[in-house]
């Protein structure tokens, strides 16, 4: 099957097929208001999902008080549709979010792109610096120490900017297709500290290669 897909798209295009058709370049505006309130997620697995069954155990995880729709686009690929703004917000502040113990990471809608175009290269994670010095527990260490992981969206920090506690908090997008960073050395009056990461909600990863998108993995629990 895979070796007649392949021959297939070998083929030249027709005359026929060569054509551009003429259609609108703008979304019709019941499609824009759909796609403000709906999400684009993938199950990263390459074994098959089906939608009533992501749909059902979503559902019992969110625990939503209204509707929401899965549709799917693409293998593993779905557009999650909420009855309003507000509940739509509410998912996205919660990521990631597990299936299965896999991650689903998540994608504003792009009316734009073709269910092949949309990349799903980082997920935003609540990332834990442990057993730092108290004098470094501040919101210029984290963005730091955040910065060598991903791109930093906020630390979890008092309004002057300490954030002392068991650990330090940063919330990061990070890249999918790279090995899980276990943590960082940091220079120290005394030399230089290894300091630990974990992770909030973290899925399975890889056991081989410590990446999130494979199906060879272990869990890597946070206390």
């Amino acid at each position: 099957m895979e070796d007649l897909e392949v021959r297939w798209k070998q083929l030249r295009f027709s005359s026929e097929e060569e054509v551009v058709l003429e259609i609108p370049v703008e979304e019709e505006e019941e499609v824009l208001r759909k796609g403000e309130r709906s999400l684009i997620g993938k199950v990263c697995t390459d074994h098959v999902i089906g939608k009533d069954f992501i749909s059902n155990t979503m559902a019992k995880i969110w625990r939503m008080s209204k509707r929401f729709v899965f549709q799917e686009v693409e293998k593993n690929v779905f557009i999650v549709t909420f009855e309003t703004h507000a509940d739509k917000n509410i998912i996205l502040k919660g990521r990631p979010w597990p299936f299965d113990n896999m991650l689903f990471p998540l994608r504003h809608y792009d009316g734009r792109l073709q269910p092949t175009q949309i990349k799903f290269e980082s997920e935003i994670f609540w990332l834990q610096i442990q057993n730092l010095p108290l004098g470094k527990m501040t919101k210029e260490c984290g963005e730091q120490i955040g910065a060598s992981v991903g791109k930093v969206l906020e630390v979890d920090a008092m309004d002057d900017g300490v954030g002392w506690g068991r650990f330090l908090r940063v919330k990061i997008d990070m890249p999918l297709s790279k090995p899980i960073a276990r943590g960082r050395f940091i220079h120290s009056t005394d030399g230089k500290l290894w300091v630990p990461f974990q992770y909030e909600k973290l899925p399975k990863i890889c056991f081989r290669c410590g990446w999130l998108v494979h199906d060879d993995v272990v869990v890597l629990k946070v206390d």
